[in-house]
């Protein structure tokens, strides 16, 4: 990842997987692929680093451009967690099928 020092902005390449959480209020990520499902205390988002789990309280979307994968979140963030997408539909049919 390239910083630049004289602006606040930095440039991220392309298909890296970043996540800025500033006071645990306000969350910016890229490489979204899609959203699976989200209320206002849990989001399941596809990235390109696997399933992100994120649980909170007033949870909201205020910025999305999937032809770029962006998304930003506001809300007080309590917990990220990644599965790997592989790894989840292997455990799911695990415990179905012992």
């Amino acid at each position: 990842m390239q910083i630049q020092t004289d602006s606040p902005t930095y440039a991220i390449p392309s298909g890296d997987h970043v996540v800025t959480m500033r006071n645990r209020k306000r969350m910016d990520l890229t490489s979204v692929k899609s959203i699976d499902r989200f209320d206002q205390e849990e989001f399941l988002v596809r990235t390109s680093q696997g399933l992100l789990q994120i649980r909170g309280e007033e949870l909201r979307i205020v910025h999305l451009d999937v032809d770029k994968g962006l998304l930003t979140l506001e809300g007080t963030v309590t917990t990220l967690q990644y599965d790997e997408e592989e790894t989840g539909s292997r455990n799911f049919l695990h415990k179905l099928f012992g």
